[in-house]
């Protein structure tokens, strides 16, 4: 039996597959277009947000999902080069990675955003209410 997904033909002799190339297209879409509507929902703007924290699924997609909703790399917190992707825990190991090294700071602007299984994904805007000890 042949399975396609828009069209492509999908290997996996009947077995589950994942479309990475798609899924990396929808990922930096989805995520820049709702980067993009937070902000505007919150009356804010780029220069408003201090850190960027988005799952870390792998450094080329965050750079990408960076380029495409103007938020700056060097203003980004992620956990993947020290822990790779580790699914729901790539946000809470940035924010922690970003308390280590001194980066967040109590009062900060942080939007975080996170995306994967289903296909589902979401964002906030916080001010980081953590004092470092």
């Amino acid at each position: 039996m042949s399975h396609t997904f828009k069209g492509t033909e999908l290997a996996g002799n009947g077995k589950m597959v994942q479309n990475g190339r798609e899924v990396y297209k929808w990922a930096v879409q989805t995520v820049s277009a709702g980067v993009k509507q937070l902000l505007k929902q919150a009356n804010m703007n780029v220069d408003d947000i201090d850190w960027f924290v988005p799952h870390s699924a792998n450094l080329r997609m965050i750079d990408s999902i960076c380029e495409k909703s103007g938020l700056p790399l060097e203003r980004t917190l992620y956990s993947m080069e020290y822990f790779g992707n580790t699914s729901a825990a790539t946000i809470p190991l940035a924010l922690d990675l970003g308390v280590q090294q001194g980066s967040l700071k109590y009062g900060d602007t942080l939007l975080l955003y996170g995306f994967g299984g289903g296909l589902t994904h979401s964002g906030q805007i916080i001010k980081w209410g953590v004092p470092h000890v």
